[in-house]
């Protein structure tokens, strides 16, 4: 009997051992973001939870205990109060005649849990603390937002992390002044700057509000975020032109996509070849003369532009935002260089033949033509009679030469001799120059 005894106290005092080797281990808390332990300058240890939580009156805190020998015990939960340094009953006896506890809805603290599994009893702790990160400012004052840029002013507070020495009462910071909180300002996944106030340059030019994300992590991985909208300043010049090359008279349509934008102004410019003569002329003239190589300005959206003359041109957007604050601000696009509105050279081209047979096939005869303000045309026949002739002073495209000048075979209404004719045409180009053009024509009936 005595041996008995002394077996079942050898076998209790090992399970106490055990127990006190693996205390911290006996409460857990599966829903903390972060654990971590604490240490006292003596080297003892408690097991500390971290919860990310919102702000500072969210509580959500919870811990486990387990039996540890596995046999349905009696939990009693205390809270250390750092007033007094001693442990108070928090909710005395939660559960009984069970294998674990559960407490939720945590404040910051230091919990201990006495677990009485009959022949045992062990008393195990555990810290809690609801970790939450604030931002408390985030602003770009209107007089810091310019047309370079913008400044935002920032701040943020975090929660104080402190655990006491049970033995001492003293109290000890747990965060490590030595790792440093990450910073990002975002926008949309971009990363803009990693300083808590930054200077944002350049501005992004937009209609609705930009966003910006401002995210502070901390050392156990928790939180906090913040959003702010910039209202832009800058303008954003952007155009297409339609067609960009085709013959005079060419009308070009231009497409205004501009963001951000109060007003515009449209700078055409003259012909490249007239802008490098203007200069060559103004060298000769007077040394270090100024040539404006602008021919108009127009202020519409949009504008539809008809270029009369041929050549190569350029065009220049500047877009205009207002700002009574800081001062207007000023986008400029140009064409890309070496990217010109062709408006194509005239052009009088008089073919040498016809066949008005009836067989669809090149019964009329057409002069073709190109860039033209006006054109004549006469065709005689070997004799010197006149048979055909057209006149027109501005002619605004090919089509109208081709619908109005042609020549079908006929003469008075009957159809012409074939044998040869002669056509002069006296033309003169959008450029004004002359395109003159004579020759000879061969007109066949016969079908092959």
């Amino acid at each position: 009997m005595i041996r008995l005894n002394f077996v079942k106290f050898f076998l209790t005092l090992l399970v106490f051992f055990c127990l006190m080797g693996v205390a911290n281990a006996q409460i857990t808390s599966p829903d903390a973001d972060k654990f971590t332990e604490t240490n006292y300058p003596l080297g003892a240890e408690d097991s500390v939870y971290i919860f990310c939580v919102d702000d500072e009156f969210a509580q959500k805190g919870s811990l486990t205990a387990n039996a540890p020998t596995g046999e349905n015990s009696t939990f009693t939960w205390k809270l250390y109060d750092t007033i007094s340094g001693s442990f108070q009953p928090f909710n005395g006896v939660v559960y009984s005649d069970s294998l674990s506890s559960t407490i939720k809805n945590l404040g910051d603290g230091l919990y201990s849990v006495t677990v009485n599994g009959g022949s045992v009893e062990a008393t195990f702790k555990a810290w809690v603390f609801n970790n939450w990160i604030k931002v408390t400012q985030a602003e770009i004052p209107d007089s810091s937002s310019t047309c370079a840029g913008f400044q935002i002013w920032a701040a943020y507070e975090k929660a104080s992390l402190y655990y006491f020495d049970t033995n001492t009462n003293e109290r000890y910071n747990l965060r490590n002044s030595e790792i440093k909180d990450k910073l990002l300002w975002y926008n949309e996944e971009e990363v803009v700057s990693s300083i808590l106030s930054p200077y944002i340059a350049p501005p992004i030019a937009s209609n609705p509000p930009v966003e910006y994300k401002l995210v502070i992590t901390d050392e156990f991985k928790c939180i906090g975020e913040r959003t702010l909208d910039y209202e832009s300043k800058v303008p954003k010049a952007d155009f297409t032109a339609s067609p960009m090359e085709g013959e005079a008279v060419l009308k070009v349509t231009f497409a205004n996509s501009s963001v951000n934008y109060d007003s515009v102004y449209w700078f055409f410019y003259k012909d490249t070849d007239i802008i490098t003569k203007e200069i060559e002329q103004a060298i000769e003239d007077k040394e270090g003369a100024v040539v404006d190589s602008v021919d108009f300005v127009l202020t519409v959206d949009a504008p539809v532009y008809e270029y009369e003359r041929t050549g190569k041109y350029q065009v220049r957007l500047v877009t205009v935002h207002i700002n009574e604050t800081t001062g207007n601000c000023y986008d400029t696009l140009y064409m890309e260089p070496g990217v010109f509105i062709n408006v194509d050279t005239s052009l009088v081209v008089l073919p040498n033949v016809f066949t008005p047979n009836g067989d669809g096939v090149n019964d009329n005869y057409v002069v073709r033509s190109q860039s033209l303000q006006s054109m004549t045309i006469k065709i005689f026949n070997r004799w010197g009679g006149l048979v055909h002739s057209w006149s027109y002073s501005n002619i605004r495209s090919s089509d109208y030469t081709v619908e109005h000048s042609v020549w079908d075979g006929r003469i008075g209404g009957k159809m012409a001799s074939p044998g040869v004719y002669y056509v002069v045409a006296r033309a003169v180009g959008r450029d004004g120059k002359e395109r003159n053009q004579e020759g000879f024509i061969h007109l066949f009936r016969q079908k092959d």
